[in-house]
Order: structure tokens, then sequence, then C-alpha cells
């Protein structure tokens, strides 16, 4: 990430990553149709009334998790390898300690919430159901998304890309199987996407155990706590981002099923395509990461500078692709997911999907900025347009609905995306700008101390 160009490489390092995302969400997409068909769309809609919710509690944990790798692809570009096996064996200590406190914590408090966002009754019993399994497993999503980050942080996208296909192929066989064939309902989709996790980590220890540089010893578990301290430093910020962020979305979510379960399942039909179509701009801001800290660690301003623009560039070639297929293709899309003779779904999701689409360049400029400022170890901004976020999706959809129904819901939703674009475009240039005279000066100070001393000359020397 530090020779050659800042094009091709993120483009090298991104694209399996992307394919990888968006096997993610395909699968995910999967679970949607096959409990759809399978079992009907009150299941389907009970599924997508605790996305938020998961997101929430995902979200937070796999943000520690990716604050944790900063400071692994530090080592890596500064080419210590000590440290940065070091580092990687404290944050599989720091990822365990998390996953028991906030997987219990949110199964027993999965209902409770579901009622709060005022979750229709006949989505209740199989919401809290789900999500009880989901949070129960959440330990698999995230020693995966954990590995995958380590060999992302050193350059390796290609193998936690086979790691997905492997997943992927193995979700849809066993959804099939659970839901279709057992009949085990949500609960089949859910254990279904679990056990395709395990089988992902577990491709991606065998792969790091191959690789010397990431081969870990008993004395690289020695707890260091001075470690530990900063990689939560840089973890907390983002695991609270995330958070906060889905806080929003929860709440978007409540005002949504306040409308009624016809816009609930609409809603939960339209995020599982734009959660597909967010997914370049995430992985090429995923990639910034990677890109930003090695850079960084390498003393290379100017590469993570010519970067950003590279991948904001890409970014908005592929948002207007997306854009117009959306456009053309939401509706069979809907049709496809809740069944063609949900009419009234259809042209709701229909609605959310095109207009979420028309913004999508804005997220095209949110995710390198924020992913550039994270990958220097500047990850309390990032937190801070989280709240930013928050605030303007929360200020805005408890009163648009009211004159605008499902309508305010989404201009809620892209308005928010805007406010916190803005803010993180701006310190992403002060932050540039303070770390350029900053170099100028160590730059200025090392020649002063390399200069020889002038001999003063004589007189008698000039004569």
């Amino acid at each position: 990430m530090t020779k050659g160009s800042p094009t091709r490489l993120i483009l090298a390092f991104a694209l399996p990553m992307l394919a990888g995302s968006i096997l993610q969400q395909f699968y995910n997409l999967v679970d949607s149709i096959v409990v759809s068909w399978g079992v009907g769309v009150n299941a389907f809609a009970s599924i997508g009334c605790t996305s938020s919710m998961n997101f929430f509690v995902i979200g937070f944990i796999t943000g520690l998790t990716q604050g944790f790798s900063i400071l692994i692809s530090q080592y890596f570009g500064a080419k210590n390898m000590e440290g940065m096996r070091k580092s990687i064996a404290m944050s599989v200590c720091l990822s365990a300690v998390s996953v028991v406190v906030v997987s219990l914590s949110a199964a027993l408090s999965s209902e409770g919430i579901l009622t709060l966002m005022q979750t229709p009754d006949i989505y209740m019993e199989d919401a809290v159901l789900y999500s009880r399994i989901v949070y129960g497993c959440v330990g698999c999503l995230v020693f995966y998304n954990m590995t995958s980050s380590i060999l992302r942080a050193v350059g390796d996208s290609r193998n936690p890309l086979i790691a997905i296909i492997l997943s992927t192929i193995m979700n849809i066989g066993l959804d099939l199987l659970f839901v279709m064939v057992f009949h085990w309902g949500v609960a089949g989709a859910a254990i279904a996407t679990a056990i395709s996790q395990v089988m992902a980590m577990c491709y991606n220890l065998v792969v790091m155990r191959r690789l010397e540089i990431l081969r870990l010893s008993r004395t690289d578990f020695r707890l260091d706590f001075s470690m530990m301290r900063k990689m939560l430093v840089m973890g907390i910020p983002m695991a609270f981002q995330n958070s906060v962020t889905a806080l929003g979305v929860m709440i978007l979510q409540g005002v949504v099923n306040s409308l009624g379960a016809l816009y609930s399942a609409a809603y939960a039909a339209g995020c599982r395509v734009v959660n597909i179509i967010q997914q370049p701009n995430a992985t090429f801001g995923m990639a910034m990461t990677t890109f930003s800290g090695q850079n960084l660690g390498a003393g290379k301003l100017d590469r993570i500078r010519k970067g950003v623009m590279r991948c904001i560039g890409i970014n908005l070639i592929i948002c207007t692709g997306l854009c117009l297929c959306m456009i053309f293709f939401s509706k069979p899309i809907a049709g496809l997911i809740v069944g063609f003779g949900e009419t009234e779904i259809i042209q709701e999701a229909s609605n959310y999907m095109v207009f979420l689409s028309l913004f999508l360049w804005v997220l095209g400029l949110l995710w390198p900025y924020r992913s550039a400022l994270q990958g220097m170890g500047r990850t309390v901004m990032p937190m801070l347009s989280g709240g930013l976020e928050l605030a303007i999706r929360i200020s805005l959809v408890l009163t648009l609905p009211l004159f605008m129904g499902f309508w305010g819901v989404m201009t809620a939703e892209v308005s928010a995306w805007a406010g916190a674009t803005i803010m993180l475009v701006i310190d992403y240039y002060l932050v540039i700008h303070k770390l350029k005279h900053t170099a100028n000066l160590n730059q200025g100070l090392l020649k002063k101390q390399k200069a020889p001393e002038r001999v003063p000359v004589t007189a008698s020397e000039h004569s």
C-alpha cells in the first residue's frame, strides 16, 4: 500500500473485499427470500424488525475489532512485525471479553427493546426468537470479522473473499435445509448463518497459521495493558460511532413500525437492497483505513491525500450506475423478496430504494473521509460525526413523518448522511494540514542537525 499507483492498489485490495461484502449481504438477502417464500411475509418482516437492533449490537462489537486492526495495520506499515503480532494477540483477548459481555446483555434485553420500538404484535414472537439466537452466536461473527480484518491489515484481501464465498454457499444450502425441509422457521435461518460464519472463521485461522508473520506464540499473549489501552482508544470511538448511528436507525425503525405493518414490511425489504448497494462505498472506505494506516506508518502523507481522491472518484462512478439500476429494477427486486402478489409493499419498498439511491453519492464522500481519519488514528471526530448523524436523524424522523409519512423517514435518513459528511470533510483537511505542517517542521529540524558547521574564515586566510 506504500508503493505504486494508489488507484491500482485500492482497486486490487478493495475488489475482493467488495465481492466478500456483497456476498455477505447477498446471503442475508437469501435468508429473507427463503423465509419469505418458505414461511411467509410476516416471518420475513419479523426478521426485518430486528435489523436495526442487530446493527446496534453487532455494529458496536465489530467497531471495536475494526479499531483494534488499525494498530495492526500501522505496525505492519512501520515494518514492526513483533509489535504487529503482539497487537493481534491483544485483539483476540479484548474481543473475547467483549463478546461475552455484549452477547449476554443483548440477549436478555432484546424483547424489551423490540417493545420500545413498537414492533407490531404479529411480528414480535419470531423477532424475539431470531434476535436471541443471533446474539447467542455473535461470537461467530465477531471472530470471523476479526480474522478477516487482520488479514486485510497485512494486505491480504483475497483469502477473506474465499472464506466468504465458501460461507455463502454453505449458508444458502443450510437455509434451504433448515427452513424448507426441517421447517425450523426464522430460527433455522439464524442457525444457518451462525454455522456458515464459524466455517469462514476456521478458514481464516488456517490461512493465518500458514503465514509466518501472523504465527503467534505464547509470549505474544502475555497481557500488555499499555497496548490494550491504545487499542481501546481506537476501538471504543469506532464502536460508539457504529452504535450511535444504529441508535438513530432503531428510532427510525420505531417510527416506521408506528406507521403500520405495511410500512414495516416495505422498510425491511428496502433495507435489504439498500444495504447491498451501499457496500461499494463502505468497502472502498474500509480499504482507505488500511491504506491510510500503512502510509501514515511509512510517513507518506501525500499518498494518503491522493488515495482519498482516487477512492472518491471510484465511488461516484459506481453510485451513478447503482442509482440507474434502482430506477429501472427496484420493483422486480422488491417482488422477488416479498412475493409478487404484495403490490402495496412492493410500491413502498421501491420508493425507498429509488429515493435513497439518488443520494448514494453522499456516502461516496462520507466513507473515504471517515475511514482515512480512522486509519490515521483520528477516531474521535468520526465518533462525533456519528453523534451529529444521530441528532439529525432523530430530530427529523420525529417531525417529518407527521407531514410527509414514509417519505419523511427517507428524507431524515439522507439528511443525516449529509450532516455527518460535511463534518468529516472539514476535519479531514484540518488533520492533513496539521500533519503536513508537523512533518515539514521535523524535516527542517533534521536538516539543521545534519548541516556542517561553518568554520570562520580569518583575515590571514584571505591574503
